[in-house]
């Protein structure tokens, strides 16, 4: 008996706050009303932070990669295998030795 006195206040009062329980008018449809305009304010922010985070990682990993490149390229210059099939490093200063014998 409780139990259907609570169903029958539940809707009746279901039907009665009917347009409280409407849906917004975001999800509704119209077009011209200002919590559609921030929905879609707020739509743009979030897409627009998304790709800039994305953007962040895209550049960090091409710096890295170019950091990568540049280093390959100083160590070849700088190191070269000798006779013994060893690694060994170039020690050039820039100055030219002379043999005057």
């Amino acid at each position: 008996m409780r139990f259907t006195g609570f169903l029958i206040t539940l809707l009746t009062l279901n039907s009665v706050l009917l347009q409280a329980v409407s849906a917004c008018p975001v999800c509704y449809g119209v077009q011209d009303s200002p919590m559609t305009a921030g929905m879609n304010a707020a739509i743009l922010v979030m897409l627009g932070i998304t790709g800039f985070v994305l953007a962040i990682i895209v550049v960090f990993f091409l710096w890295m990669w170019r950091r990568n490149r540049r280093r390959r390229e100083q160590i070849s210059d700088d190191i070269y295998v000798n006779e013994k099939g060893q690694l060994q490093t170039k020690n050039e200063k820039g100055v030219i030795e002379w043999n005057n014998s």
